[in-house]
């Protein structure tokens, strides 16, 4: 049973930890890249190893080397979770081009794993290549629009 005085601290906290969301506590991913050069020396990097995931993964896959498929696509899936944390951008544009990029990936990267684990199944294959195409279409519209950010 709960005293007055119990009930007023767990109303407070719930007003602090509601009050620190509202001021922006909470999910900082991102948000805390003010302009270009900040966001830029923070997420450059890791965005950039994205692509060039994209880019290995394709090789592979047109290769049709399974054990480097499985290894670069399931290293796309993990420097994708980092990157993803590049978003929100200060840049609407920017953010809407990667984020759109950064789901295509996810997809892509998710079905060539599969193809990798199940090397009998062709047409998954096939579908991660495609996907893969789709990523890297939207991957570049998404470093463009970066480049052209002011």
């Amino acid at each position: 049973m709960m005293n007055n005085h119990s009930t007023r601290f767990g109303i407070a906290l719930v007003f602090v930890a509601l009050l620190g969301v509202a001021c922006g506590g909470g999910d900082s991913d991102g948000g805390d890249a003010a302009n270009k050069p900040d966001w830029e020396k923070k997420y450059g990097a890791i965005v950039k190893s994205v692509s060039d995931d994209i880019d290995r993964s394709v090789q592979a896959l047109n290769a049709g080397q399974q054990t480097v498929v499985r290894s670069e696509c399931s290293q796309l899936q993990e420097d994708l979770v980092e990157a993803r944390k590049a978003v929100p951008v200060p840049d609407s544009a920017v953010d809407a081009k990667l984020r759109s990029a950064f789901d295509a990936t996810g997809t892509a990267a998710k079905t060539c794993v599969e193809g990798a684990r199940v090397a009998s199944n062709a047409d998954l294959v096939e579908q991660a290549q495609r996907e893969m195409k789709t990523a890297r279409t939207s991957y570049s519209a998404a470093q463009d629009a970066i480049a052209a950010w002011d």
